[in-house]
């Protein structure tokens, strides 16, 4: 369940936009296998909505090279998201305009901010949303979290704890853990040396609910990359496949809920495991060395 406990101005993640090579073959994956449905389409951009409430989750544009085109973060009303932009701004933050009404679907307000490594994130209030779906619980949910490589993982996490206003929610030695809610997180750093996309995590109803959803996946023919295994940080359950451009998509459950304010993050020591074990369980096989390479930002691959 999504929890609106306030941290920062932001409150959630709506939405993450992708470039892909081919918009038929994605749409194809996208709908007929991962179980999104087609809200809008204006030439080669489509909006795709889950099951919850979200407007859309995913966009996938027409691009020569596939790649994170942006991230979509949610306020609670037009005077926050104002408040924001301006606090933003105060801080040298570069903005490409003024909160403005969209044209875009799902319309509201909103306005878009680079972090200090070039990506692009969107804000949107007062976007219309939808009624939830209720007839087939198999199908995702609402975006979960994304998780983008950095270069330089101690600028762009100070970036997001201490002008953004995320809490850091775990460390290890490879990646930071970042909510805007009570969910565990809804942004991960992970340090690959690349700017570039991980992987992007659907949240499931339940973890029964995730195995229907894994079922089908293989069943269409995606093999199984990574999991399904128990993660340590966040304490969901997991399982990774590649689209048809190779980006990493998951579906996973059962996120770890954090409501205390004096919520001490792990550190990088109390999450270290053999290489055999690379979940709680120990049930998982390995990451696969495509899904590896794939999470890395080494894109051009092929589910």
């Amino acid at each position: 369940m999504q929890n609106h406990l306030h941290i920062c101005e932001i409150d959630r993640i709506r939405a993450v936009t992708i470039g892909v090579t081919d918009i038929a073959q994605s749409l194809s994956f996208y709908t007929q296998v991962w179980g999104l449905e087609v809200v809008q389409r204006k030439n080669d951009t489509i909006w795709l909505r889950a099951g919850g409430l979200d407007h859309h989750v995913l966009v996938i544009e027409k691009s020569t090279t596939p790649g994170l085109i942006s991230i979509t973060w949610g306020v609670k009303d037009q005077a926050t998201l104002m408040g924001f932009y301006e606090r933003l701004v105060n801080a040298g933050v570069f903005t490409e305009e003024p909160p403005r009404k969209l044209a875009s679907p799902g319309g509201g307000w909103g306005f878009a901010f680079h972090d200090p490594e070039g990506r692009v994130h969107k804000v949107v209030a007062e976007r219309e949303d939808h009624q939830a779906h209720q007839h087939d619980t198999t199908l995702p949910q609402r975006i979960a979290h994304v998780v983008v490589n950095t270069k330089d993982m101690k600028l762009i996490s100070d970036f997001f704890q201490n002008t953004i206003g995320f809490k850091l929610s775990d460390a290890t030695h490879k990646m930071k853990f970042f909510r805007c809610n009570s969910n565990h997180h809804s942004l991960a750093i992970a340090d690959f040396d690349s700017i570039s996309l991980n992987h992007i995590a659907f949240e499931m109803p339940t973890w029964n609910d995730l195995m229907f959803a894994v079922g089908r996946t293989k069943l269409a023919g995606h093999p199984l990359q990574w999991g399904v295994g128990r993660h340590g940080p966040g304490d969901n359950v997991f399982s990774y496949f590649l689209d048809p451009d190779g980006f990493v998509v998951e579906y996973t459950a059962e996120i770890q809920q954090i409501t205390d304010p004096a919520h001490i993050p792990g550190e990088p020591e109390q999450w270290v495991r053999s290489p055999e074990r690379m979940d709680q369980w120990g049930h998982a096989n390995l990451p696969t060395d495509v899904i590896k390479k794939a999470m890395s930002g080494q894109m051009g691959l092929s589910a």
